[in-house]
């Protein structure tokens, strides 16, 4: 039998952490990391968040800024696994949408490859909508 190593799933969040635009964002991204430590099986050992704050001066930001993303554009999101990307996205409206639909999935327990599977699907059938507030720091 072939002793096979697990996916490594990484969600990365880029948010400052002294934006007063973003707060609504901050609390959620709160939740997912809480939630993030529940214990679900094997699956918990190959699950990680990094939350990254880059410097507030745009020109400081690039060599700090995780790779995948066209700008330095915060707030900014991406999941990873095997160090491929699956997605990455600098809309706050789609990021938030995401941070809602994850924290339950982790606190139900869904596996790894259950969230992937359902965090795709989220991304690739969300919608902007017309009334969305939207970050007005970059």
């Amino acid at each position: 039998m072939l002793n096979s190593k697990a996916p490594e799933y990484v969600l990365t969040v880029v948010q400052h952490t002294y934006c007063g635009d973003c707060i609504w964002l901050k609390g959620k991204i709160t939740d997912v990391y809480i939630a993030s430590g529940i214990v679900r099986g094997e699956d918990s050992k190959n699950w990680r968040m990094q939350i990254l704050s880059p410097p507030w001066d745009r020109t400081e930001r690039k060599q700090d800024f995780p790779k995948g993303f066209p700008d330095v554009d915060v707030p900014a999101m991406k999941l990873e696994v095997d160090g491929r990307i699956i997605f990455a996205s600098q809309q706050p409206g789609l990021i938030n949408e995401v941070l809602l639909k994850l924290k339950p999935m982790l606190v139900s327990r869904h596996s790894n490859a259950q969230i992937q599977k359902q965090l795709e699907e989220v991304v690739r059938t969300y919608k902007e909508p017309a009334t969305q507030t939207l970050c007005t720091v970059t």
